[in-house]
């Protein structure tokens, strides 16, 4: 008897937007491709933000929700999903963290910055956070205001640039600029160094 060789042809892996667009058939397995290839990233993503692992799991399954029941919000050709996706969990986390902010005190009774708590510090892990903070509020005081606020805009309440540029009246090439003047101040101040 002859035997017969059988030779498979590889199967082509569908593109993020073939997928998404197979999600209007509610095709669960499309929904589980595309969360075996995006949640890794898009959960160490949320973790850096919020520093808790059950928000950030939260944050990552709301947004993979949102896509399967709105397909549509994706439109491939004003971005990659990558990318949209990882600005969406992004924004996902910020807005927890916000909420979390409303009930989380940023400074103390003198106005200095509060370290945001972890359930594994001891005393000596947040004596220094303690310090590390009345630092950074030194640092950021030493800044003229309008570097201050941009600064604080950015990074404490997570506004893009062109909000920055939108709500404080300047052009996007001034907020950069002050971003990375008051962010180079603010590295020196914190390593020790000192600032004309």
């Amino acid at each position: 008897m002859q035997s017969v060789k059988l030779s498979f042809m590889p199967v082509a892996e569908l593109t993020d937007a073939e997928l998404i667009s197979s999600f209007a058939g509610r095709d669960e397995n499309a929904l589980s491709q595309l969360y075996d290839r995006y949640t890794r990233a898009a959960h160490g993503l949320a973790l850096g933000v919020l520093g808790h692992d059950s928000d950030a799991e939260e944050v990552v399954q709301d947004c993979f929700l949102k896509i399967w029941e709105r397909p549509a919000l994706y439109d491939p050709r004003r971005a990659s999903f990558a990318a949209f996706f990882m600005t969406m969990v992004r924004n996902r986390a910020l807005d927890t963290l916000r909420k979390r902010r409303f009930t989380t005190p940023l400074e103390d009774e003198q106005g200095s910055l509060l370290p945001i708590a972890s359930e594994r510090q001891g005393p000596l892990e947040s004596a220094e956070l303690r310090e590390l903070g009345r630092t950074l509020s030194v640092a950021l005081e030493r800044l003229s205001e309008a570097h201050r606020e941009t600064v604080t805009r950015a990074v404490y309440r997570g506004q893009s640039r062109e909000k920055i540029s939108l709500e404080m009246e300047v052009p996007i090439g001034t907020v950069k600029s002050r971003l990375k003047y008051a962010l180079d101040k603010l590295k020196i101040h914190m390593k020790g160094g000192d600032w004309e």
